[in-house]
This record gives C-alpha cells, structure tokens and sequence, in this order.
C-alpha cells in the first residue's frame, strides 16, 4: 500500500512537473539546433570564400609564373643609362648646329634683300 501510494503520488508529481521540464527542454534543444545550424551554414560560407581566395591566389601564381622578366644587373643599368645619355648629348649638339646654321644663313639671306642691300652712297635701298 505504501508502494502504492508512492507511485500514485509519483506518478501525479511526474505528469505535473513534466510539461515544466519538457516545454523548457524543447525550447532549448530547437535553440541550440538553430545555433548549430547558423554556425554550420557560416562555416560554409567561410569554407566557400577560402576556396575561392586560394583559386584566385592560385590564378595570381600561375600568371606571374608566366610573365617571364629579364632583370639588369646594376653595371647594365648603368651602362644603358650612359648610352642614353650620350645619345641625348648628340642630339642637343646637333640641335644646336642646325639652330645655329639656320641663324647664319638667315643673315646671309638678310644681307641680299633689297632691303638689305646698301647703294654706294651709303643708302638702304
């Protein structure tokens, strides 16, 4: 009878204290289901955008693997550069000739215009 009672009282207090413990239970467990779905879903996402960084790295690689360069050492450079130089000066200098040939002959020309021309009583005619 003892026994009795105590599973008729038990059985009270578990159908009372059961909706208590469930709806909180249930609450908690689609919380933690929806957290471990968003923090799966963003795992994804991450995992999506890091394939995606390593084919384009990969992309980048394989495009400065195909530029091929031809570096000059320091004495080349300088060198090159001397050149160019030279080359510069030669073109000032014949530049210059040229202004300066072109200036004489302007002269000469200036010399034989009819303006230019002096009569023999010292008149510009």
């Amino acid at each position: 009878m003892i026994a009795t009672t105590f599973w008729e009282y038990g059985g009270t207090y578990l159908a009372v204290l059961t909706p208590l413990v469930a709806v909180p239970l249930t609450v908690l467990t689609f919380y933690l289901r929806a957290l471990r779905d968003g923090q799966i879903k963003g795992q994804t996402d991450i995992e999506r955008r890091f394939t995606g960084v390593d084919m384009a790295v990969a992309q980048l690689r394989q495009s400065v693997a195909d530029v091929v360069r031809d570096y000059a050492t320091k004495e080349e450079w300088l060198r090159e550069c001397m050149h160019a130089r030279r080359k510069i000066e030669q073109l000032t200098e014949t530049a210059i000739r040229m202004e300066t040939a072109m200036e004489c002959k302007a002269q000469r020309a200036e010399g034989f215009s009819p303006r230019g021309v002096v009569d023999h009583r010292g008149e510009k005619g």
